[in-house]
């Protein structure tokens, strides 16, 4: 279909002179060039025309990414049941977290605007499955999603409403999933190359609240990212901290050893209760803690249940306490397993300091020696294992996520098929979400300039901002019109600034807005001559306007 041309001298909001300067933020710039604007809302902005061409350009790449490996796009409705979400346990979890969004229906019914789809995807798929010849199903999903962020910020970075793109898949068996999984990193990397997003890296990842498993962010290194990852300053090695492998930093001088108590969730359902004796400077990371262990979910014991379980107060337990109790599994992390000495709090006033792990005369020997695991998020300071490198904690922007999810949904919302022995099976899951909203304003924020924005070909608002100097004349309007109607009938979409301005503001104004080519067509030319500027390059031609869509494609 073809791209209806945009005109400066009819946009809403209108092209103001001086819309905005190139010392502005990126966010600032969507703001004042009108791609984007505030709502009363917290972490809820409106797509303004030129914004809405970015998401739906985006959009559309995303979609042909996977539709290209073989996936095939629904819609499903943002509006989902309580009684879905509590079918996986997610409803309770996120209402836990304070992070869904929830309604009641005029006949009571309650239900959530969905920060996420697996629910509504499985029950989809369940609902039409029967045999292992129905395997393997890889759905597309677009749609608004909604989570109520305790401290939304960034503008499109983190919002309570957000555009993603989904992908969910359904197999016969792990070796099925795996193979979904490998799909899914594909096709996002095709996606994000696609709208322009340079540098992207994938690293192992916490799956949080969508996956006890395995999981891989897609990120961008950037000052204006949310999320913190560490990355070795010698080899480049880069992950989150939750699971990347890492040997503890040097200890402080006084080093003290805390017990963290968990309840682990065994596979066969079994509960046991965990603790973990780490130094008090380092953070225990639960997804090492379940890779050590097999268990599926580990949960922190809070501290007014700690009595009832392990019969101490929060803050006095020591690693003798657990030692003396048979049913509780106690973990060592590396950072105290070869300590020499070390403080202990043991509910005495302050701490009781001078401590080994020979024990002493009111304390056994406890051997540890060998026992230490990697049980700690990688944080700044800390050791990386590939080379003698240090990690450094950096920001960076996820852009993208994939998922292994396995029987975690499948399972509990009884999705079954016959296998090939004709038995009852349950189907494996993988899912992946590629941000559209945030790749907005991190495409934007990558390749601006002390000029402004900058867009690659097929991501921005047109593909070629038409410079029209003197418009008032009806010579110039004519050579326009010609223009415009040739350019869009081969497939180029336009911007087209017909105001009554100087030529010095109507060029700023193309260099601020950042698409990828300006043509302007001057009254001081031949009709089928003009001049391209490249916006990238700085570039400028003097050519026919037939060679127009060749300098604009991509490439």
């Amino acid at each position: 279909m073809t791209a209806t041309a945009l005109y400066a001298s009819r946009m809403w909001p209108p092209v103001r002179r001086g819309a905005g300067e190139a010392t502005d933020s990126t966010l600032d710039l969507l703001y004042r060039l009108g791609l984007v604007a505030r709502t009363g809302a917290t972490g809820v902005h409106t797509l303004l025309p030129l914004g809405l061409r970015v998401h739906e350009r985006m959009s559309a790449i995303a979609r042909s990414a996977f539709e290209e490996r073989g996936a095939l796009t629904f819609a499903a409705p943002t509006l989902q049941s309580r009684a879905l979400w509590e079918k996986t346990g997610r409803w309770q979890a996120y209402q836990a977290e304070g992070a869904l969004l929830t309604v009641r229906s005029s006949s009571g019914e309650e239900m959530c605007l969905a920060p996420t789809s697996e629910e509504i995807a499985a029950a989809t798929v369940g609902e039409h499955l029967r045999s292992f010849r129905d395997l393997p199903v890889r759905l597309f999903l677009s749609t608004s999603k909604f989570r109520d962020e305790l401290s939304p910020r960034g503008g499109l970075m983190r919002g309570r409403e957000f555009t993603m793109a989904d992908a969910y898949t359904f197999d016969a068996s792990t070796h099925g999933m795996r193979e979904s999984v490998a799909f899914l990193n594909d096709a996002c990397t095709a996606a994000l190359t696609g709208m322009g997003l340079s540098g992207v890296f994938q690293a192992r990842a916490d799956g949080g609240a969508i996956s006890a498993g395995p999981s891989t962010e897609h990120l961008v290194l950037s000052d204006a990212g949310q999320s913190t990852i560490v990355a070795c300053d010698h080899c480049g090695n880069r992950g989150d901290g939750a699971v990347t492998p890492a040997l503890p930093p040097p200890p402080p001088d006084a080093p003290v050893v805390n017990v963290i108590a968990f309840i682990l969730t065994h596979p066969d359902g079994d509960i046991q209760p965990a603790a973990v004796a780490i130094r008090s400077d380092l953070k225990v990371s639960t997804r090492k803690v379940a890779a050590a262990t097999g268990a599926l979910r580990v949960a922190l014991i809070e501290p007014q249940d700690l009595p009832g379980i392990l019969g101490k107060e929060a803050g006095t337990l020591t690693p003798w306490d657990v030692a003396g109790s048979p049913d509780t599994l106690l973990l060592f992390d590396s950072s105290v397993a070869e300590l020499d000495e070390f403080a202990i709090s043991d509910g005495g006033d302050g701490l009781r300091s001078g401590l080994s792990w020979e024990g002493d005369r009111r304390l056994p020997a406890l051997k540890v020696s060998g026992r230490g695991r990697d049980l700690a998020e990688a944080v700044d300071g800390s050791r990386c294992t590939r080379c003698p490198g240090t990690h450094r904690q950096v920001r960076a922007v996820e852009v993208a996520h994939v998922f292994e999810l396995g029987t975690q949904y499948s399972q509990p919302m009884k999705l079954a098929f016959t296998d090939t022995a004709g038995r009852d099976a349950v189907p494996w899951m993988a899912c992946s979400g590629i941000g559209i909203t945030r790749c907005m304003q991190t495409a934007a924020d990558l390749h601006r300039d002390h000029h402004g924005l900058r867009w690659k070909p097929g991501t921005g608002p047109a593909d070629v901002h038409v410079t029209v100097l003197r418009a008032d004349q009806a010579q110039m309007r004519e050579r326009t019109d010609r223009l415009v109607q040739d350019l869009t009938a081969r497939g180029l979409s336009l911007l087209v600034d017909d105001r009554p301005l100087a030529a010095g503001e109507k060029l700023r104004y193309a260099r601020l807005l950042g698409l990828p080519h300006a043509a302007v067509l001057s009254p001081d030319r031949p009709d089928d001559e003009i001049e391209v500027i490249n916006r990238w390059t700085g570039r400028t031609t003097i050519t026919q306007t037939s060679h127009i869509p060749r300098m604009a494609a991509p490439g």
